[in-house]
């Protein structure tokens, strides 16, 4: 029984790592490392794509290097899955080593509670997460740049610089935030650590003489390819984030600031959170400065503000330190607890659909109330106590409604939205359960705790069992990687063009094995090289009016109930085959609409559990509908020219 007892937390604790965090395929910036890996396996074939036409950002990372090796022995599929489950663990086995360091025994396993159920964005638009559920290197350099932290508050200086160093060959940006906090630490514990600042004088030589990664150092964004930039990655700028954004900001630095305030001053935890809050102060100002007044092109990539994922680390850590350090005072004031509620359920990066600017009232009212409530009679506490009550219901609501309406959208099917989970996802609504579940644990006896050991071992093989949620068509696509599912060969010298209403590259990438004509992806890495951004607008332009007409028919598909209700205009299909100048069109385009003529092959993924029949995709060549004239760039009038099929048509066919 005493076994199974203290297996409780632990069991509880990775059933919620899986259960929260499912697992949905290669998508994101996945999708971005598995092109990498695919770059150095057919190199011949993937220098074409335009991710790399200019550059890449594998240039920065050892990651591609380490995924290409187990790519080119077990597929793709199993690879990415089996390697995010192992970066998640890593992740938080690297969290729960610093929280044993820093904070006292009795609440470590409330913090790492914390941690799991907290949401764990930063940053701006909802974007930017760490321990992200899909793979990329940044988990894993995250998981080192927090052993790094521990070594360095144990003072194992030079054992936390090798393990940043190895974070760096990984991910860069996430090494280069965490660097920065270990800096602030070693300055703050002896200044004589100012002179590595000296190290800026080489760097600066190095970006002088455009050596390797530093080329970029001095090189100005000019105001052409900033207006690209910013078009799809204008959250690398801080002058362009929202005052939302910035309430997420401001919520973590006051938990943060909480947090130093209420445990022992001389202690390394209150010493680590100055350290964080001074290297958040260097980082903004850095990035504000080099990124969004200077605008130089590899200190803006260099995002120096990604020390956030290290200050929201930390304040989601500290949560039930603050609050059990309010709870534990003389005088239980109930409105002061609801206020640090309040805070962290509004303030927490949860989504966009939340109250994160609640927080510009309630943070000023936190702050000023143990010196106003004396003053205040109990109908005014009892008003506001109601009043902070109604803000986490309608942030609550605001929450749960805008994700069944995502639902709907989506066709009400579980089978590409995890329902449960998203509902799950709401802070105050796992926070309470996982507290309510501790405080039945410690008060537990032999049986309640075994009980709840039991438990805590279904919850966790259930979690295992459902962990991976990639939707049918998701694993459709990652079990046909180089398969002839269009039974035409694509040369290998070929870009493809492929229209999804999800954009994604993975077609071309991993059924094909192909280059990648245009996709939204292929831009990420754009502020590391001028001549993405470029060469990324005349394909965007080059594709735009099949992809105009493309959104079109899957509209009016959707209102008909059939898949060929709807095709592209010729027009639009000769603008996007007929060269533009520089602008060579793709080879090959795959449309999940079929046209009156030309179709090369098709592909019909099934359901792999029913059989059923997911849609339908075309195979055409360029060529067919290539101007030789040169003049279907001229007719832009015509490119939202769709045909639809009547009615009669469609059931004849």
């Amino acid at each position: 029984m005493n076994a199974l007892r203290r297996m409780a937390p632990w069991c509880f604790a990775l059933a919620l790592i899986v259960y929260l965090r499912p697992y949905t395929g290669i998508r994101h910036d996945a999708t971005l490392y598995l092109a990498q890996a695919l770059r150095i396996i057919s190199p011949e074939v993937f220098n074409r794509d335009l991710f790399f036409v200019a550059g890449s950002q594998a240039d920065f990372t050892i990651f591609p290097q380490l995924l290409a090796s187990l790519l080119q022995h077990f597929p793709a599929g199993d690879v990415f899955l089996a390697l995010t489950l192992l970066s998640r663990l890593c992740f938080y086995a690297a969290s729960w080593y610093l929280v044993r360091i820093l904070f006292p025994g009795k609440l470590q396993w409330a913090v790492i509670f914390s941690l799991i159920v907290m949401p764990t964005g930063y940053g701006s638009y909802s974007i930017f997460a760490y321990a992200e559920p899909f793979l990329t290197a940044r988990p894993i350099a995250e998981a080192l740049s927090l052993v790094a932290l521990g070594l360095l508050v144990r003072r194992k200086t030079l054992w936390a610089i090798v393990v940043l160093g190895i974070a760096g060959g990984l991910h860069p940006l996430q090494a280069l935030a965490a660097t920065i906090v270990a800096w602030c630490w070693l300055v703050m514990q002896d200044r004589r650590w100012l002179w590595a600042l000296l190290a800026v004088i080489p760097v600066g030589i190095l970006g002088i003489a455009k050596v390797g990664p530093f080329a970029g150092l001095f090189t100005r964004i000019d105001p052409d390819w900033m207006e690209l930039v910013l078009q799809l990655s204008d959250n690398i700028f801080l002058s362009h984030w929202e005052v939302r954004d910035w309430c997420i900001v401001v919520a973590d630095f006051y938990l943060l600031y909480r947090l130093s305030r209420c445990v022992p001053a001389e202690g390394v935890l209150a010493g680590l959170c100055r350290a964080v809050m001074l290297a958040f102060a260097v980082g903004l100002a850095l990035s504000m400065l080099l990124a969004d007044v200077l605008q130089l092109a590899l200190p803006a990539g260099a995002q120096f503000w990604r020390v956030l994922w290290v200050v929201h680390w930390l304040a989601m850590a500290g949560v039930p330190v603050v609050l059990w350090d309010q709870w534990q005072r003389k005088s239980r004031d109930w409105v002061a607890i609801m206020l640090l509620v309040a805070i962290v359920a509004t303030g927490a990066s949860v989504s966009r659909t939340t109250l994160p600017w609640a927080v510009l009232g309630l943070i000023p009212l936190a702050i000023a109330w143990p010196h106003a409530s004396a003053r205040i009679g109990r109908p005014m506490k009892v008003f506001v106590l109601i009043g902070l009550a109604a803000i986490l219901a309608v942030s609550l609501f605001r929450y749960q409604f805008s994700a069944w309406l995502v639902f709907k959208a989506l066709g009400s099917n579980l089978e590409r939205v995890r329902q449960d989970v998203v509902i799950l996802g709401f802070p105050l609504v796992t926070g309470t359960a996982v507290a309510l579940l501790g405080w039945a644990y410690v008060r537990s006896g032999k049986r309640l705790g075994a009980a709840l050991g039991v438990l805590s071992l279904i919850a966790l093989g259930g979690a295992l069992l459902v962990w991976d949620s990639r939707s049918p068509w998701t694993r459709v696509v990652e079990a046909s990687a180089g398969q002839d599912v269009f039974g035409k060969h694509v040369p290998s010298e070929s870009t493809v063009y492929w229209y999804s209403a999800e954009p994604s590259p993975l077609g071309p990438w991993l059924v094909l094995g192909r280059a990648s004509y245009f996709n939204i992806f292929q831009m990420a890495g754009q502020i590391f090289n001028r001549g993405t951004s470029f060469a990324g607008i005349q394909r965007q332009l080059q594709i735009s009016p099949v992809n105009v007409q493309a959104e079109i028919c899957d509209t009016v598909n959707a209102v008909n109930g059939s898949p060929d209700a709807c095709w592209i205009g010729d027009v639009g299909l000769r603008y996007m085959c007929t060269p533009y100048k520089d602008t060579a069109p793709p080879d090959y385009f795959v449309l999940p609409f079929r046209q009156p003529h030309g179709v090369r092959g098709v592909w019909g993924p099934r359901h792999p559990a029913t059989g059923e029949v997911l849609g339908n995709y075309y195979l055409y060549k360029c060529s067919d509908w290539e101007d030789p004239s040169g003049e279907a760039h001229i007719d832009r009038h015509s490119w939202s020219s769709v045909s639809v099929r009547g009615e009669d048509e469609v059931n004849h066919e």
